[in-house]
């Protein structure tokens, strides 16, 4: 039906990451996708029944090739069954590719192949926009990253207004947020521990905070993850109060 080019600033390892994780689908794309269960999943790809906005229903089916850097997306069952996605993708530098996704859709009438064509490309411009910004910050983070704390640092600062919050701060090259729950002052990572998404958005009244990228919630209490899965918090900072400032230490 068509062909929709890009050329996007991440890695190829980022981009596999991408093609491979389904579990961001309704949480980054939910004007696409509004719920999913994994059926099978592995180093090969994914196959997993997915909900539209709509309330459809489709099984779909991604296969990644490494040896020829495509993947093949196949709508095995649902309103474009049988419609095929392959993405070719071109390494041009260290933090750069260039995506040639073809689109292949069966039984549409001549007429009707342009606009459809069209439609399939508008949507793939919109998801990779909504990727993009998760691709690049999470190689950011990668890129940051420091062995371990030292032991000497501490950080004060003077105590917030409610109206700053919540605030992020630097100790030992690492970002956390304070914030207040539950009456008291608390401290905790700036990203999340399964991908590295960003932690900065407001707690829930339970003290719990939610990753965009896949939906995780954490307690900021006890660092534990509320949404069912094994990771949880690394070590974060002792935080102390004494009068008008806020010391962050380990």
């Amino acid at each position: 039906m068509g062909t929709y080019t890009r050329t996007l600033p991440v890695s190829l390892d980022r981009m596999y990451e991408n093609a491979l994780d389904w579990e961001h689908l309704p949480h980054l794309h939910d004007s696409s996708f509004t719920d999913i269960e994994c059926l099978d999943a592995g180093g090969w790809g994914w196959r997993a029944l997915v909900k539209d906005p709509r309330g459809r229903d489709s099984l779909l089916e991604l296969r990644l090739d490494r040896d020829c850097r495509r993947w093949i997306t196949r709508n095995i069952e649902g309103p474009s069954q049988g419609a095929e996605i392959w993405t070719h993708v071109f390494v041009t530098a260290p933090h750069q590719l260039d995506l040639v996704i073809d689109f292949f859709v069966p039984g549409v009438e001549p007429s009707a192949r342009e606009k459809v064509g069209r439609a399939y490309a508008s949507a793939y411009e919109r998801l990779y926009d909504e990727d993009v910004a998760m691709m690049t910050e999470r190689q950011r983070q990668l890129d940051q990253r420091v062995d371990g704390p030292r032991a000497q640092d501490t950080l004060s600062i003077p105590l917030p207004d409610a109206a700053d919050l919540p605030l992020s701060v630097n100790l030992s090259q690492r970002e956390f947020v304070l914030n207040r729950s539950g009456g008291q002052w608390v401290v905790y990572p700036a990203v999340c521990p399964h991908q590295m998404g960003p932690l900065t958005s407001e707690l829930s009244p339970e003290g719990e905070v939610r990753c965009p990228w896949h939906g995780y919630t954490f307690s900021v209490h006890t660092g534990e993850c509320t949404s069912g899965a094994s990771c949880r918090f690394g070590r974060v900072p002792d935080l102390a109060v004494q009068k008008e400032v806020l010391t962050l230490s380990w």
